[in-house]
């Protein structure tokens, strides 16, 4: 007898309805669409610090000398897990680590997220939080910004009091705003339900809801190694939560999905605080320069508290379309709600930098 049922009829409604996250093009699609290079193309879409790691030879050196790929990690990831634990002055029963924030933020949505509940997200920011939502089957609740991408605290409070979860991006992104830590404060207070407060940019606001867990246990705060630690590519993230809530997230993390070069590395970037503060502070005076070159070619530029900034172009197609000419990619935030001609490039180095601002003007 034929089979006639077909493997669509299978797919999960919340995951067959859901709005997928989008990326920009790849360089490799860059270099072929436009004859550029593609190692001369420049990514000021991904946030992502410019600068390559650096004192890590020596952990690859011990690696390559007795290198166990064919063993899975340390499951408990303790040597990475100690050096968050010595950087965030919380004891190991209060971090969760993860193959990147993301993972860390999936794991988050399991435990809390299902069929009929819903979570507060605020609009716009960053895409992930809808799509992990919807894709547990859950509702997402839009609580838009006021004028100026403001965060609208009351309503944010109002939104939660009904809710299971709320997401919380500080800074925002892509907006590049800071709640600042009394407001952050004020909101934590009225807020009962959990609340992920996203700090992948923490390193560069210098703001944080850590230190309103041990009051307020249903804050958990998320944070990562792909900015300002520039290991973007060994994708590694942590949470820092009550003990309770820590258990209770790591019961669905999967095992071993940091891997042993990553877990390594990770560490011993973290153990490297003097490079990273200083290539924050590099790129947090770089970041002036480059906003006011860019001035007289966009229309607005928004504050920033953070290694990226959002301007208004008069017309975002094109500003797009001249940037990638010149083997440039920035990110293309016009279809959020607010953000008409809006685009979001990271802070890079001064010659990058130089490198958009020429090749905006000249589409200009």
């Amino acid at each position: 007898m034929q089979v006639t049922t077909t493997w669509r009829q299978h797919v999960r409604p919340a995951v067959d309805a859901l709005e997928p996250y989008v990326w920009e093009m790849s360089s490799d699609e860059v270099a072929a669409r436009y004859g550029v290079p593609a190692d001369q193309v420049i990514r000021f879409d991904t946030n992502t610090s410019p600068f390559l790691p650096v004192n890590l030879s020596d952990t690859l050196a011990a690696l390559a000398a007795q290198m166990p790929l064919n063993e899975y990690p340390d499951t408990s990831y303790g040597e990475l897990v100690r050096a968050i634990v010595d950087y965030t002055g919380f004891p190991a029963e209060q971090v969760v680590v993860g193959c990147g924030a993301d993972e860390v933020l999936d794991m988050i949505a399991k435990v809390f997220l299902d069929e009929g509940k819903r979570a507060v997200v605020t609009s716009p920011s960053y895409g992930m939080y809808v799509v992990l939502t919807e894709t547990y089957g859950a509702t997402p609740i839009a609580v838009p910004d006021r004028a100026g991408f403001e965060r609208d605290l009351e309503a944010i409070a109002a939104a939660a009091a009904d809710a299971d979860l709320a997401w919380l991006c500080n800074p925002n992104n892509p907006t590049a705003n800071l709640i600042p830590l009394d407001g952050l404060t004020w909101l934590i207070e009225r807020v009962s339900c959990p609340i992920v407060v996203d700090e992948a940019y923490f390193e560069f606001s210098g703001v944080t809801a850590a230190e309103l867990i041990a009051r307020r246990p249903q804050v958990i705060v998320v944070r990562t190694l792909s900015k300002a630690f520039s290991l973007a590519g060994l994708r590694v993230g942590y949470a820092l939560a009550a003990p309770d809530v820590a258990a209770m997230v790591n019961r669905v993390r999967p095992p071993n999905s940091v891997g042993t070069l990553s877990v390594a590395l990770g560490a011993a970037a973290v153990r490297d605080l003097a490079t990273m503060r200083e290539r924050v502070r590099m790129i947090l005076a770089e970041k002036p320069r480059f906003v006011e070159a860019l001035r007289p070619h966009v229309a607005e530029i928004h504050p920033s508290a953070t290694n990226f900034f959002c301007f208004r172009a008069h017309n975002s197609a094109a500003a797009v379309e001249s940037l990638l000419k010149a083997g440039i990619v920035v990110r293309d935030v016009s279809s959020k709600l607010g953000l008409a001609n809006c685009l979001r490039p990271t802070v890079r180095l001064p010659k990058e930098n130089d490198r958009f601002v020429a090749a905006l003007a000249g589409g200009s």
